[in-house]
């Protein structure tokens, strides 16, 4: 039982340990934009273009949810590196979010086999105490 609660203790310290490596995320300053890049193929609809036939038309679109509804827009090519990093930050931000939470249940779960074993303990020690001196009553 001690070397389950030794390796569980282990565990929960590594946990622990992968938690802080996830405050870079957190702490960062960097600005996030909740979006992502795609290109986007279409026809423009002209009968005698080339897309009626052949290849689509492509653009690089942002799809982001703004001002409460999903949005699509078109930024400038000049603009393309900085939406990128933008939601570069995001994305990343976002993983590491998922990874905290995957982490902070695991910890819990280790938490609670720690409490089981410790209470275990605690029941044999009781049961290993000594026994009242018996008393007669009157």
């Amino acid at each position: 039982m001690t070397h389950d609660l030794s390796s569980l203790r282990s565990q929960l310290n590594a946990t622990q340990r992968q938690i802080e490596t996830l405050l870079d995320a957190f702490l960062g300053r960097d600005s996030l934009l909740p979006g992502s890049l795609y290109t986007l193929r279409r026809r423009c609809g002209k009968p005698g273009c080339r897309c009626a036939h052949g290849p689509l038309h492509a653009s690089i679109v942002l799809s982001y949810r703004g001002q409460g509804r999903p949005r699509n827009i078109t930024p400038l090519p000049e603009q393309l590196p900085a939406v990128q990093k933008l939601t570069d930050h995001y994305r990343r931000f976002r993983q590491a979010r998922t990874q905290l939470l995957r982490l902070q249940r695991h910890m819990l779960t280790l938490v609670d086999r720690i409490a089981a074993a410790r209470v275990q303990q605690g029941e044999r020690a009781f049961r290993n105490l000594p026994a009242p001196s018996s008393r007669s009553r009157r």
